[in-house]
């Protein structure tokens, strides 16, 4: 592995240890504070928002990303409009959410939601972390978002000792996405000229970003709604203190996967420009590298996640600690999943992703229904894992003869790492 690659990697990871270091010492604090049901509330209203997002931000990561590693000022003229895109699909998509909310969620629900829809905005604009992240330059992004995570876990930290109105948690929900998106705006502005495409010919880049980001922004909506089918099954049959158990055990059961995903994100630089052989080689060994990653968090978790729970968020959220082994196991198929997905988009499968989500939906939605109404948070867990499973191997396996397959395979053989 390039040391340039090996270097954005830890700077990537860097910056999640503060989002770890605030999981662990903050947000378990306020959750303890407030007790389920709030934590609940809080959880359900950013799961709502980050399908949104999903939807606002229509592919273009992926694309921008796949653009600007082979040629910058085409990243950027795509930058450009990829903004103004981003903000229509917000605002369409945004309103018929708020409306639901405000008709048919108690008071604490508008209020996170509000503040949900608020942080979006910054997040849907931010293309420059994607600019940052494509040239290798993770630096910058690591230095914003830890300054507003930073601040976000102060906000709320002050807002639990002092045992104020839990709504005054919405401060903090905003200040983690405006801050870094201030910061890395005022810097990319600093050092680098936006590029706009000429009028007669942004109607063309539009066109070109919801043909090539129309798969993959149906696939990641459905990816978004297929993860968080568990939070919104239990929003309708369980109560908001179900949600803030099942939250809780999945923050620490998915709070590495920090590590390998800045592994995926760094390595996938040098993977887009290969072809052949070479590209398989490299996906492979990445893809075993994610493994090894994941086996050995998933260890820990195993051995220490039920005592971790009932440290961190006290004797309250104990029925978590149940959760916690299969949720990271999940986590564990995610990740390497990632890799699948990443690949995939690099050989231009946008259409296949789209059939395979389609798919995993038809059979995991209604498997999550089933077992949530039977087997509760418990349900939700299995729900969560056998859907993280499938995404990786079976509903995989059909793309270009099986690349996928051969690429899992190879990363178990020594050779790949030669």
């Amino acid at each position: 592995m390039k040391l340039s690659v090996m270097s954005n990697a830890a700077w990537m990871m860097s910056e999640k240890i503060v989002s770890v270091f605030g999981v662990i010492f903050v947000t378990s604090y306020v959750a303890k504070s407030f007790g389920p049901t709030v934590f609940g509330q809080m959880a359900f209203s950013t799961s709502l928002f980050s399908m949104v997002q999903t939807v606002a931000i229509f592919g273009t990561e992926t694309i921008l990303f796949k653009r600007i590693s082979k040629s910058a000022p085409k990243g950027l003229r795509l930058m450009n409009v990829a903004r103004t895109l981003r903000m229509i699909l917000l605002l369409l998509t945004a309103a018929p959410v708020l409306a639901w909310v405000w008709f048919t969620m108690p008071e604490n629900f508008m209020a996170f939601t509000l503040a949900s829809f608020v942080a979006s905005v910054f997040v849907t604009q931010d293309t420059f972390s994607v600019y940052n992240n494509a040239r290798l330059a993770s630096r910058l992004n690591t230095v914003a978002n830890s300054l507003g995570m930073l601040l976000s876990f102060a906000i709320s930290f002050t807002v639990a000792w002092l045992r104020l109105n839990p709504a005054w948690l919405t401060l903090s929900i905003v200040a983690v996405t405006l801050v870094p998106y201030i910061i890395k705006r005022y810097n990319f502005y600093r050092e680098t000229q936006d590029i706009a495409p000429p009028q007669e010919k942004r109607s063309a880049y539009l066109r070109y970003l919801m043909y090539a980001g129309l798969p993959l922004a149906i696939s990641s909506i459905f990816i978004s709604v297929q993860v968080k089918a568990a939070q919104m099954f239990l929003a309708g049959i369980a109560s908001a203190s179900d949600l803030g158990l099942f939250a809780a055990a999945n923050t620490i059961a998915a709070s590495w996967i920090f590590i390998p995903v800045a592994l995926i994100t760094s390595c996938f630089t040098e993977i887009f420009r290969e072809r052949g052989e070479m590209a398989i080689k490299l996906a492979a060994r990445l893809n075993g590298y994610v493994m090894a990653v994941s086996l050995l968090m998933l260890l820990i978790i195993a051995l220490f996640g039920e005592k971790i729970i009932i440290a961190l968020y006290g004797s309250e959220y104990t029925q978590s600690g149940s959760l916690i082994t299969l949720l990271s196991m999940a986590t564990c198929f995610s990740a390497m999943g990632t890799v699948a997905y990443r690949y995939m988009v690099k050989e231009g499968g946008f259409n296949y992703l789209l059939k395979k989500i389609i798919c995993l939906m038809v059979i995991s939605l209604p498997l999550s229904w089933w077992l949530i109404q039977d087997y509760g948070i418990m349900g939700a867990a299995w729900s969560v894992f056998v859907s993280e499973l499938l995404s990786l191997t079976v509903m995989n396996y059909f793309f270009k003869n099986r690349v996928i397959q051969r690429i899992q395979v190879s990363s178990l053989n020594y050779k790949t790492y030669k």
